[in-house]
């Protein structure tokens, strides 16, 4: 289940489980969003985290987010529920969105999205360093290996650091993954931090019952786009 981590005393990190890793081929090889025209901006390391309604984390994982941004206004000396304020008027400066938001340059949803929430991070240092990634024993991974291991669609758990910036004059709440561990379980889809050890992730039992996607009966009880905070 998703839970503040207790390591980063601010409040502002999150250890979140059950998630579906999106946009993945950052973590292997820095890029910009294609729609970066700027000659100077730096490629960097990120991924996209789907929390899917209906999976069993999915509200601790959501309570655990929410903990976080109000910990990270807290400290950027705003009210606490600033992330509120931007969700409603203001999404483009959060990190945490619908996934409904997230659309193909032909508008339509991006698979897997809909109906869920979305927590966009980029690596450590701003993204210009690469997170820490181990597989489903938490074994550190090479390089060559991460997207065997974080595909997109792939679930996995991740320990997240939220914070309020004003960089390049913009007030918002962003974030940077610290470390993921990879489920290793999931259909492909389409289309500065805390010390990070063994003993933020749970260990998995070698036959892992999680299956790839909401039970049926999870699916038919997930009121579509129907989020209160």
């Amino acid at each position: 289940m998703g839970k503040v981590n207790e390591k980063d005393k601010t409040g502002r990190t999150v250890t979140l489980t059950n998630l579906r890793a999106s946009f993945a081929e950052s973590l292997k090889e820095a890029s910009l969003p294609r729609k970066n025209k700027d000659p100077n901006a730096k490629p960097k390391h990120g991924a996209n985290f789907i929390l899917v309604k209906g999976e069993p984390d999915f509200d601790s994982n959501k309570a655990a987010c929410i903990s976080a941004m109000k910990a990270a206004g807290r400290e950027f000396k705003r009210p606490e529920d600033w992330w509120k304020t931007l969700w409603d008027d203001k999404p483009d400066n959060l990190s945490f969105k619908k996934g409904d938001r997230f659309k193909t340059d032909a508008g339509e949803i991006y698979k897997g999205y809909e109906g869920n929430l979305v927590v966009s991070a980029k690596g450590p240092r701003g993204g210009l360093t690469r997170p820490q990634i181990r597989d489903r024993n938490k074994r550190i991974i090479e390089v060559s290996e991460i997207l065997d291991v974080v595909y997109n669609g792939t679930y996995c758990d991740a320990v997240i650091s939220f914070y309020g910036t004003e960089n390049g004059g913009t007030p918002r709440i962003t974030c940077s993954v610290e470390a993921i561990r990879s489920r290793q379980t999931g259909d492909r889809l389409g289309g500065g931090g805390i010390y990070v050890d063994d003993d933020d992730f749970d260990t998995l039992e070698a036959d892992d019952s999680f299956d790839s996607g909401p039970s049926t009966e999870a699916k038919k009880s997930a009121a579509k786009d129907d989020f209160d905070f």
